[in-house]
């Protein structure tokens, strides 16, 4: 035994040496990831030592209950900002075009703008040479309130297409 230890001395004292340096690295990491993980809670064991038990635990859950009140508040804010969407035009559709076979360029148009629940409108612009002229049409759950022209109808429906993007 003592010829085996004898004649592999050198290699066991560099394996005892390189187990001794992975330990060293290891314990330098997990010293790193604990003084980590205990920085969040220096604050609360600071005011443990300042003021107890009793006074840092009832500081701390007033902390949770201004946050719990916090973001019932953020929440409510949300929901009426979504509700309040409901009412805004997002869906678009957008026809130019031309009206009268004298006039080119796509001067006419008939733009339709429809909210989330498919209620909006169609406003068409007809421009001729010495004259222009207006229409507009009411749109509720996405069904107009008369019949509409081929451009109006590409509008309606590039508006709802919009939607469901």
């Amino acid at each position: 035994m003592n010829e085996l230890v004898s004649s592999n001395a050198a290699l066991l004292i560099s394996a005892t040496f390189i187990l001794a340096a992975a330990a060293l690295v290891i314990a330098i990491i997990l010293i790193y990831r604990l003084n980590r993980l205990s920085k969040p809670f220096a604050a609360m064991a600071e005011m443990y030592d300042n003021a107890g038990t009793r006074e840092s635990l009832s500081r701390l859950l007033e902390g949770v209950d201004e946050n719990r009140e916090f973001l019932k508040k953020q929440s409510d804010r949300i929901s009426a900002i979504t509700e309040a969407l409901n009412d805004f035009y997002c869906g678009m559709g957008l026809i130019r075009y031309n009206a009268f076979d004298d006039i080119g360029g796509n001067q006419s148009y008939s733009l339709c703008l429809l909210t989330p629940g498919r209620d909006g409108f169609i406003l068409s612009s007809l421009v001729a040479r010495n004259s222009a002229r207006g229409y507009s049409i009411e749109v509720n759950n996405g069904a107009p309130s008369r019949e509409l022209s081929d451009e109006e109808g590409q509008a309606l429906q590039e508006a709802i297409n919009s939607l469901k993007n």
